[in-house]
């Protein structure tokens, strides 16, 4: 296993730049699960207007969408909604990178917040595919913070946090900034756990993590797409939904052809640098302890922020292993560069509103109305230069 310093050298090195696929599908199709049926009206609209641009990109019949089985008997370029369990990958006849726009984990844990951080201990719970290399590779990749899968390991987790101060709580499972609280004591600690479903605890996993303060939350990622390869950094905004709570707003990406190691070539601010480095390092480290993943797109939120001592701190906060808010942009970059071969690097972003407005001319419109669960909203994708 590649030792932390090894992994910091190969980070930027390593299979992420343009590779050569063997491109023989019969179209592009959403890979739908009966279990776990897609989201909301917006979702569901987000994707369908994705999937047609992906299969011009390509240019690929766009099919209707396909079950595990369906997709078994054709060679199509599966788009899933969440990263895919090997068994899952392997019924629907995903066996190598050409078949996948997304990513495939050897377990479901593998592909949430859980594996940002390690355990408290080497006696603590955990589940039966747990990897404790990735918590020692990522080093300081990753914010001071532990994974616990027991009511007892969280509290001594948080314990040990709230040392340092405030602790934040992260469903591992929670998009767009929900489901997180922080904590300031260990009562208000406890009160916290005691919520906490202990089956849910067994199988899921909590995350507790330093909190930061005065905070920007960048993108950093390298998706694969037919024969070409993007990388980038970005950042994300916020806004606020129909409930006052702060979420997801959109994400303005720089980006270039390539991968990580195109971006770690940048001339950038030292603090944009760093976030590439550390996104790439937990990329290395989740192929190194987790060898079997499948991954074809691959975006990280990586934080700075300030921490109890005022000390600005930048770690990985998370990965998305699947078609996610950025989405839009890294569509509208593939196509940039598709319609301009000399063009070495492009400026897209996405936008979400919870509000009804008039996206900018030239903008490529995802949603643009009433979500019967969300209410009103706009989503729109814009190339900038």
């Amino acid at each position: 296993m590649p030792s932390v310093p090894e992994l910091r050298d190969v980070a930027t090195a390593m299979s992420c730049v343009p590779i050569v696929l063997p491109w023989q599908t019969s179209g592009v199709a959403e890979l739908i699960d009966h279990v776990r049926p897609a989201g909301n009206v917006h979702d569901r609209a987000s994707r369908a207007t994705l999937l047609a641009r992906i299969a011009a990109i390509l240019d690929q019949p766009l099919l209707d969408p396909m079950d595990a089985e369906q997709a078994s008997l054709a060679a199509v370029l599966l788009v899933p909604g969440e990263a895919l369990e090997a068994r899952v990958a392997s019924a629907a006849g995903i066996v190598d990178r050409h078949g996948l726009l997304g990513g495939v984990v050897p377990a479901s844990f593998v592909a949430t917040k859980a594996i940002s951080h390690g355990l408290v201990s080497d006696g603590a719970a955990r589940p039966s595919r747990w990897s404790f290399d990735m918590g020692r590779l990522l080093g300081d990749a990753a914010l001071p913070g532990y994974t616990a899968f027991s009511h007892a390991d969280a509290a001594l987790a948080g314990r040990l946090l709230l040392a340092r101060g405030p602790v934040r709580i992260k469903d591992v499972c929670g998009k767009a900034g929900l489901g997180q609280q922080v904590v300031r004591t260990a009562e208000h600690l406890d009160t916290a756990l005691a919520s906490e479903n202990a089956a849910d605890l067994a199988e899921f996993g909590i995350v507790l993590e330093e909190n930061l303060i005065d905070v920007v939350t960048y993108s950093v990622g390298v998706v694969q797409l037919g024969h070409q390869s993007i990388g980038y950094w970005g950042t994300q905004t916020l806004t606020t939904d129909h409930k006052g709570r702060e979420v997801y707003g959109g994400t303005d990406l720089h980006v270039v052809r390539g991968g990580f190691a195109e971006l770690a070539a940048l001339d950038l601010p030292d603090r944009l640098a760093q976030a590439i480095r550390c996104a790439a390092i937990f990329d290395a480290a989740a192929h190194a302890a987790y060898p079997d993943i499948l991954l074809t797109r691959r975006n990280y939120d990586v934080i700075e922020g300030s921490d109890a001592a005022g000390t600005r701190r930048i770690g990985v906060l998370e990965q998305s292993w699947r078609v996610g808010g950025a989405s839009g942009a890294e569509v509208a970059a593939f196509e940039a560069f598709g319609a301009e071969p000399d063009t070495m690097q492009v400026r897209c972003s996405t936008v979400e509103v919870y509000d009804m407005v008039t996206p900018p001319i030239g903008a490529t419109v995802y949603y643009r109305g009433v979500d019967p669960v969300v209410g009103a909203m706009t989503k729109y994708a814009m190339r900038y230069a």
